[in-house]
């Protein structure tokens, strides 16, 4: 039978270890949260009714340890930089993008152009789209795809884009050794 925080480390301690360095980032992180979960055993095991049900406990007391530790890691916006100045920061840089977006789409192929006039410049859904253009919803999605991959293509062939963890545009400024390449419609000089 076991009944004391001792027992339970003997007995579950490598196994928990396993458990939580599989869904850890790294050996440090699961220790901090083995020894975050046997605190938490120590201080409830008291409460536990039936030993039979142990084994189940503590990995819900674990998976829970687990998903606590990282949830207190995620960065929050500090006083000093309030969300709405970064997402102001944010929507300026795709505001001065945009333009030269335009530029990209009307210069693909027909078939990719109109899909992405479409979708992503009128707002019709990829299936209303697929309707208007006589494609199947897959069709429709695929072409799509494959727009925004051209676009995606020219746009890094002469600017490196910056994206934040919501994959907005925060920066773009010129790749290669040249300022801008003549080509490129994001450079100012292009700008109307």
């Amino acid at each position: 039978m076991v009944d004391t925080t001792e027992d339970v480390w003997t007995a579950f301690r490598q196994r928990l270890y396993d458990y939580i360095r599989a869904r850890s980032r790294s050996s440090q992180d699961a220790e901090d949260i083995l020894q975050d979960v046997f605190e938490k055993v120590h201080r409830r095991i008291g409460t536990l009714e039936e030993t039979a049900n142990l084994a189940a406990w503590l990995y819900r007391v674990t998976h829970n340890t687990i998903v606590d530790h990282y949830r207190k890691k995620q960065p929050s916006p500090s006083p000093q930089e309030p969300a709405t100045a970064v997402e102001a920061d944010v929507a300026t840089a795709e505001q001065s993008i945009a333009p030269f977006l335009h530029d990209l789409i009307d210069a693909l192929p027909a078939p990719y152009r109109d899909a992405l006039t479409l979708t992503e410049l009128e707002g019709l859904t990829q299936q209303e789209m697929g309707q208007q253009l006589g494609l199947s919803t897959s069709g429709a999605k695929s072409r799509v795809q494959r727009g925004r991959a051209m676009v995606r293509d020219q746009l890094l062939n002469c600017c490196h884009i910056e994206l934040d963890q919501r994959r907005h545009v925060i920066d773009y400024q010129p790749t290669g050794s040249e300022p801008w390449p003549d080509d490129c419609s994001c450079a100012p000089q292009a700008a109307p």
